[in-house]
């Protein structure tokens, strides 16, 4: 009863709900005649299997029943739909890749009694934009390699050029022109219209242009380079010679494009290196070499106080050599051609060094600098000795030593003793006590700074010069003088006598022959007469001067014994007379021992008179005190009488 009821009700429903009720339920519909398909909804291509993310796809009805439109549903999803059946829109656009399932619901036949469920199967495919690299190389030339790895087969288009095929992860080199972009397609062999698309824009890079190398400078084992400036959109690198690399170059580092100079430690030296410019493609397409610049290699020994320099290069260019000893750079006028050169205008014990420069057009080489200390094991020639009193007494020595070497040290000799080992080329003897009867003679030996020891110079004897009174009053004064001796005794010598004031003025020179003279006029006025020999010729550069001798004569006073102040015009007044009364106090003292004169003046005289008073007959004591010319103090006393 029950299970016959439910039956009979089940039909009774389908009954009165009419075909849209019987079409929510599946029922097998084999050689029911459904039928749709699926186009692609741009190009009207009927999609017999494979659909694609992202493109739309119409579906058709074919099963050829006149079926109601408005009666014919669809549904996508991964399996087949039996119900929920809303939507009669034919249009979708799949979203994602996998398997896919369409589902087809219609009404049944005309005056059928059931709707007709039926379904497809089919494969979504992804499009994504294809993986490529791009180089932009010389100019008109790109790079592009198909990295992607979704589609079956590729193509590039270049601008607007034909798209051609290209293989994947293969690089290929294709000339531009026209819009600087490039498009990659993927595609599927059995599903054409699914296809992807990448488009990327490039920059085409400017011309290249040729590297400029300017200088190499080596230092020690570095080489160092400059440059001109270089393009930021190609690559650099710093290349030597090498007959075994493929182009006879093989790289050696990379250089930046930022830079203008380079420092390459651990070079390979000797070398020839250049500058290549690249771009970023493999193989390259755009490439330009500097010109080459080579590196020079400088060589330096000393011999026999000579430095002998010698450098080679396989560059060609002019040379230049420089020297430096201390602060002074000096350029070496080496000859053209020339791969040596010898340096004589150098001094034993220095250290010098030198450098040497190639010239090739733009570029210049600069070798390491070498560093060579003069060396000799020849003695050096003997000093040229010469000796000269100064004002004060003082003997100067002066040695000229050979080439004007530096360093090395001189020994001086007075009368065969050591007087002084020093460096000095001028030294003072100052303890020597001149006397014509006890001639003194200088000699000098040189030791360089090589060690080598010259021989002694030929003595040089100065003049020593003796001065005395010739009578009692200093009036006449007698020289006397050794001979003067020189480092060439082949050459006549000639004298002169100076005579001088207090303050070395020379107030008379004349020459002399012999080496005595007797001067008759000394200067009235000078308690203290200077003289000093000149003496010329022996070899000597100059004259050399005899030491200064000095003649004092003694302060004179003369005093009457007695006067006559009677107005006779005879004899009246007291008047003193003598030489070298210059600082003096003179006193007269009467019986009583009073002061009745006093005067600091030779030219005042005394009258007898004390006072008013008239002179007052008797005698008298003076007393005399005088400090002379050479400070030393004397005193005198006696008596004068006055007469009537």
């Amino acid at each position: 009863m029950a299970k016959s009821g439910f039956l009979l009700l089940g039909l009774l429903l389908a009954v009165l709900l009419g075909p849209a009720a019987r079409a929510q339920t599946c029922v097998p519909t084999p050689n029911s005649g459904a039928c749709f398909k699926a186009y692609d909804a741009i190009t009207g291509q009927e999609i017999p299997k494979f659909l694609c993310v992202g493109r739309a796809v119409r579906l058709r009805d074919c099963s050829g029943k006149g079926l109601n439109p408005a009666q014919i549903y669809y549904r996508q999803a991964a399996t087949t739909v039996c119900s929920d059946f809303r939507d009669t829109t034919t249009t979708f656009t799949p979203t994602a890749p996998g398997p896919l399932v369409v589902t087809q619901n219609t009404q049944g036949t005309q005056g059928g009694t059931q709707g007709i469920i039926f379904s497809q199967n089919y494969e979504v495919l992804a499009t994504p934009a294809p993986a490529f690299t791009l180089t932009v190389c010389g100019p008109g030339f790109v790079q592009v390699t198909v990295t992607d790895a979704n589609y079956d087969q590729y193509f590039v288009q270049i601008g607007n050029d034909t798209p051609m095929p290209a293989a994947r992860n293969v690089t290929v080199t294709y000339p531009t022109g026209g819009p600087n972009t490039v498009t990659v397609i993927g595609r599927y062999n059995q599903a054409g219209l699914c296809t992807g698309v990448a488009i990327r824009t490039f920059i085409p890079l400017p011309a290249p242009q040729r590297p400029t190398l300017r200088t190499l400078t080596v230092q020690g084992g570095t080489a160092q380079f400059t440059f001109g400036a270089l393009q930021p959109e190609y690559q650099y690198s710093l290349q030597v010679a090498d007959g075994a690399a493929p182009g006879g170059y093989r790289t050696v580092a990379p250089v930046a494009a930022g830079l203008t100079s380079f420092s390459l430690p651990n070079a390979p030296l000797p070398g020839c290196f250049r500058l290549l410019l690249q771009d970023a493609c493999q193989p390259t397409v755009a490439s330009a070499a500097s010109f080459s610049i080579c590196s020079v290699a400088l060589t330096g020994t000393s011999t026999n106080g000579r430095n002998l320099l010698a450098w080679t290069s396989t560059g060609s260019g002019s040379y230049t050599l420089t020297r430096t000893d201390g602060t002074t750079r000096t350029t070496l006028p080496v000859p053209a051609g020339a791969t040596q050169y010898l340096d004589t205008a150098v001094t034993c014990g220095t250290v010098y060094r030198y450098r040497v420069s190639l010239s090739m057009g733009v570029t210049t080489s600069v070798s390491d600098e070498v560093a060579v200390t003069t060396t000799s094991g020849a003695a050096p020639a003997a000093p040229r000795l010469s000796a000269s009193f100064n004002l004060r007494n003082q003997v100067e020595l002066t040695a000229v030593v050979p080439r004007a070497a530096t360093g090395g040290q001189l020994t001086y000799r007075r009368n065969g003793a050591e007087l002084r080992v020093t460096a000095a080329r001028s030294v003072l003897d100052s303890v020597l006590t001149p006397d014509p009867a006890r001639p003194v003679c200088y000699t000098a030996r040189f030791l360089d700074a090589c060690g080598n020891r010259s021989a002694e110079s030929p003595p040089v004897c100065p003049v020593l010069l003796a001065a005395k009174s010739a009578n009692d009053t200093g009036s006449e004064i007698r020289l006397t003088w050794s001979a003067l001796r020189g480092p060439d005794t082949t050459v006549a010598v000639s004298y002169r006598v100076l005579t001088l004031s207090p303050t070395n003025a020379v107030l008379a020179s004349v020459p002399v022959t012999g080496r005595t003279y007797l001067d008759l006029s000394p200067p009235a006025d000078q308690q203290l007469v200077r003289y000093r020999v000149q003496a010329t010729g022996a070899g000597l550069p100059g004259p050399s001067y005899s030491n200064v001798a000095t003649v004092i004569r003694r302060v004179k006073l003369v005093v009457p014994t007695a006067f006559t102040p009677n107005g006779d015009g005879l004899n009246d007044v007291l008047e003193l007379k003598g030489r070298f009364l210059d600082n003096f106090r003179f006193t007269v003292i009467d019986r009583n021992g009073q002061p009745v004169f006093q005067t600091t003046d030779r030219a005042r005289t005394w009258d007898g008179r004390i006072g008013a008073a008239a002179p007052v007959p008797g005698a008298y004591v003076w007393r005399f005190e005088a400090t002379d010319q050479t400070g030393r103090r004397t005193s005198e006393a006696g008596t004068i009488t006055i007469l009537r």
